[in-house]
């Protein structure tokens, strides 16, 4: 018969019970850090998401179709948008600011007649631009958004162009260039009569017609069919007529090409 086995394990005192209840290990206290630290992380990301969220680029407005273009006064008053517009080389959303606006309707109330027919023009160029039906892939949109800093017109144009990321469409030499300085968008419509003029070299012949008389050498002048002038030697007395001439030299000038030619 088998012995029952007395020893029994020794069962800790009250003391120690408690003190096992009460101090953890250092193996728990280290795993309890953990997971405190990890939920305190958790937490901060949760609390903090919303805050993060505002600090995203700004949020561009919806004017309609890219590219915005932002129409600068001369535009308007040049006229010259219309039919550009027409012909469907410019796609996107014109935009027009209602300072534009305001400052082509305080031309147009000039007590100078100069003045103020540019000013009419310029108010009849946006209510066609904004009736024209041709270009189905370019819209019109009038803003009234401002920037009350912003004391001159100009400034005011760059500083939307800035803010929408959009290009200036102007005729303003000086505009144009101050806005490319700060590394804005430009588009010049005289660039763009620049760049369609009709190329000519030397030796080329065409039959053009003599407007009027030149200042030297019995000399007559005749335009191009793009306004390019023509000083054509030895045609004085054949102003009214259409002659045929030979190119001799082509003048580069600030304001474009200046030809000079012989009679044929």
């Amino acid at each position: 018969m088998k012995k029952r086995n007395n020893h029994r394990r020794k069962l800790p005192s009250g003391k120690q019970a408690l003190e096992l209840f009460t101090k953890p290990t250092a193996a728990f206290t280290q795993t309890l850090a953990r997971e405190i630290a990890k939920n305190l992380t958790s937490l901060g990301q949760l609390t903090t998401r919303p805050f993060r969220r505002t600090n995203v680029a700004k949020k561009q407005p919806n004017f309609g179709s890219r590219p915005y273009l932002l129409v600068d006064t001369s535009v308007l008053i040049d006229g010259r948008i219309l039919p550009i517009v027409n012909s469907g080389f410019i796609i996107g959303t014109l935009i027009i600011p209602q300072f534009i606006l305001g400052e082509v309707q305080h031309i147009a109330d000039s007590a100078d007649s100069l003045r103020r027919a540019k000013g009419r023009r310029g108010i009849e160029i946006v209510g066609r631009l904004r009736g024209q039906k041709t270009n189905a892939f370019l819209k019109v949109k009038i803003v009234g958004d401002d920037i009350p800093d912003a004391k001159e017109v100009d400034h005011k144009l760059m500083a939307l162009a800035k803010r929408w990321d959009s290009a200036i469409i102007t005729v303003d030499f000086n505009l144009a260039q101050i806005s490319r300085a700060q590394g804005l968008k430009v588009l010049n419509v005289n660039d763009l009569a620049q760049a369609m003029k009709i190329a000519l070299v030397p030796g080329e012949e065409l039959t053009m017609k003599i407007t009027h008389e030149g200042r030297e050498r019995s000399q007559g002048v005749g335009y191009l069919a793009d306004g390019t002038m023509v000083v054509v030697d030895n045609a004085k007395d054949k102003v009214g007529l259409d002659v045929a001439i030979v190119v001799t030299k082509v003048l580069q000038t600030p304001a474009g090409q200046l030809f000079f030619s012989r009679l044929k």
